[in-house]
């Protein structure tokens, strides 16, 4: 499988609006990349870009040597599952995934052996002469990424393909893909709204926000090492817990606590001292014992982990994440903590005139 080289890519629509700023990636040969984002953040677009169903305004997209910026997608050699599956429903589940070797006019006995070897990865061989209506949302999906596979493609491109899907298939079809690529060792491009496919499906993400990479670096990365304030909330479920305040005499004091900072912390910090910082803590890290009042407002119990509701210093909501079954009821009082070792710092996002924010704050290293 090929390396694709992503070199400065800008996306600009009629009228001026930029939908993807300056975009840079090298996905090594065999590697699976995730694009992730919320809506509208420039990720489809981009993927769109690598197919050739969107024009590139800038830049340039090396495939496996070769110059594709302005090649037509047909000669691109790339395969694209969508999220809709775009099955031809009166076509049996064979016909479908012959259907690109049909038009190239390859011989039978070959187009034979590619959609039986692809029925057979997938596990659709008992499926093959059914119509797309009798199947299941995950065995659609499987045909259209065994409609990809027959084709042999130097990179496969997925834009969501399992958001149609519900809860329990979405994290089985997780398990396959994971399959899928080690069996295949193929180059792919993955694009998902959903942190958790994010994580667990690639070997390395990109976080997008506004048209902008935000983070590229590995799941474990980008959920212990945030570089702004955008990917910590954005990563990780529940997100991060962010307090506002300022770093004063050795402590962060914020509207809502006070809190000693360690030796190491304090020299980290020792270029902000009066200044406004952001501490960022995710729920995991906060600790059943410290100085912090919270205020319970609910549990959630999840069997081996609690989720604690609470608010400090009466305003301020905080999530907990306690590994064992708490029994908590609303109005209760903790004092909790944070583990020394996950506090992470930020400076504070910048703002226009109006108080919104136009970039995330960066990571204090």
């Amino acid at each position: 499988m090929p390396e694709v080289k992503i070199q400065h890519l800008d996306k600009v629509y009629d009228g001026g609006v930029q939908a993807v700023y300056d975009f840079n990636l090298d996905v090594k040969d065999g590697e699976f990349i995730v694009l992730v984002g919320p809506s509208g953040c420039g990720k489809s677009t981009t993927l769109r870009m690598v197919a050739g169903l969107e024009d590139i305004t800038n830049g340039a997209l090396i495939i496996d040597g070769k110059d594709c910026t302005r090649l037509p997608p047909k000669d691109r050699d790339i395969a694209m599952v969508f999220q809709n599956y775009a099955l031809y429903g009166h076509m049996t589940i064979y016909e479908n995934m012959a259907f690109s070797l049909t038009l190239r006019k390859e011989k039978k006995e070959l187009i034979h052996r590619k959609v039986m070897t692809a029925a057979e990865i997938l596990d659709l061989k008992s499926q093959l002469n059914k119509k797309p209506r009798q199947l299941s949302g995950g065995q659609r999906q499987r045909v259209a990424i065994g409609r990809a596979i027959v084709r042999n493609p130097k990179v496969f491109l997925f834009d969501e393909p399992l958001s149609n899907l519900d809860a329990k298939l979405r994290g089985s079809m997780r398990r396959e893909l994971i399959l899928l690529h080690k069996k295949l060792n193929a180059t792919m491009m993955y694009v998902t709204h959903d942190q958790t496919e994010a994580l667990t499906l690639a070997d390395r993400i990109v976080c997008m926000s506004m048209g902008h990479v935000q983070q590229i670096g590995t799941p474990i990365e980008l959920y212990e090492q945030p570089a702004n304030t955008f990917v910590a909330t954005f990563i990780g479920l529940p997100p991060m817990n962010m307090f506002e305040g300022k770093i004063e005499g050795g402590s962060f004091k914020c509207d809502y606590f006070d809190y000693p900072l360690t030796d190491k912390q304090k020299q980290l910090l020792s270029a902000y001292d009066g200044k406004q910082v952001i501490l960022g803590v995710r729920p995991e890290n906060v600790t059943r014992t410290g100085s912090v009042k919270l205020h319970i407002t609910n549990n959630e119990n999840l069997g081996m982990n609690t989720l604690v509701h609470g608010k400090v210093g009466g305003a301020k909501n905080v999530v907990c994440k306690f590994a064992e079954w708490c029994n908590y009821n609303a109005g209760d009082e903790i004092g909790i903590g944070f583990n020394p070792d996950m506090m992470h710092f930020f400076e504070l996002p910048v703002r226009d005139e109006n108080g919104k924010e136009t970039e995330p704050g960066k990571a204090i290293r």
